[in-house]
């Protein structure tokens, strides 16, 4: 794997005072009955005695998150940080000390530690038209194991980064997806070897010819471990692969 998609580990202390500082946009992610609320926010303030980050009270991004981040569940975390995106999962604080900003923020907990990927990773990469990497689509997310049930569609893959991907299907494989929907996205790197399991949620279909259209979705999640789906890591050396044509 090349350096331009390897998860790197950072100081993140250093990392949210320098957040903190510039006040950085932030998108948050949770998941909300077997899909992902998101977010939008702004870091405000690091405590490095308390550990605690404080960010603007969040504004939802989809219907999932009209009911707010829930206190008990993981929280997923991304911003840019010049030419890398940085993401971490952590968790609102319980009982915050005294010195918040004012009424309008909370605090989340520092987290035990904040991946930084090259923002190159997030730039589409165009698989070869001579290379057959196949692609299911799962209805609802990734199944779970055991569960009987039929993939929406089948296809090829057309492009990927570690933000999203393009499968290209026939055009009568339409599965008339809504924007927002999401999937399990199953992708069979090479014959034989175990497949990526990711989610995302449908973003736009483009139509190739009378037969042929694409479907793009944006991977959501990634930064959360969830059992049975792929890691970060493994996505970015999936795209770095296909990037050195491997």
């Amino acid at each position: 794997m090349t350096t331009a998609t390897r998860c790197e580990t950072t100081d993140q202390s250093a990392v949210l005072s320098w957040a903190a500082e510039k006040q950085v946009e932030i998108v948050l992610t949770q998941p909300s009955g077997g899909d992902w609320a998101s977010y939008r926010s702004k870091c405000v303030k690091y405590d490095r005695v308390s550990h605690l980050l404080y960010i603007t009270s969040p504004d939802p991004s989809n219907h999932l998150a009209e009911a707010g981040l829930s206190p008990t569940a993981d929280i997923g975390l991304a911003f840019r940080r010049g030419h890398k995106k940085c993401l971490f999962v952590t968790r609102l604080a319980g009982d915050a000390p005294a010195g918040a900003p004012d009424a309008g923020t909370i605090a989340i907990e520092e987290p035990e530690e904040v991946r930084a990927i090259q923002r190159r990773a997030y730039q589409r990469v165009i698989v070869p038209s001579h290379r057959f990497v196949a692609v299911k689509l799962w209805e609802g997310g990734i199944p779970s194991r055991g569960e009987l049930c039929y993939p929406l569609c089948s296809g090829r893959l057309a492009n990927v980064s570690v933000g999203g991907v393009m499968l290209d299907i026939r055009a009568d494989q339409n599965p008339r997806l809504q924007v927002g929907d999401l999937v399990g996205i199953e992708i069979t790197r090479r014959p034989g070897a175990k497949p990526l399991l990711v989610e995302g949620h449908y973003r736009h279909c483009v139509m190739h010819n009378e037969e042929r259209l694409g479907l793009g979705f944006q991977f959501i999640g990634l930064e959360h471990t969830v059992p049975g789906r792929s890691s970060l890591d493994e996505v970015a050396e999936f795209v770095s692969a296909v990037r050195r044509g491997v």
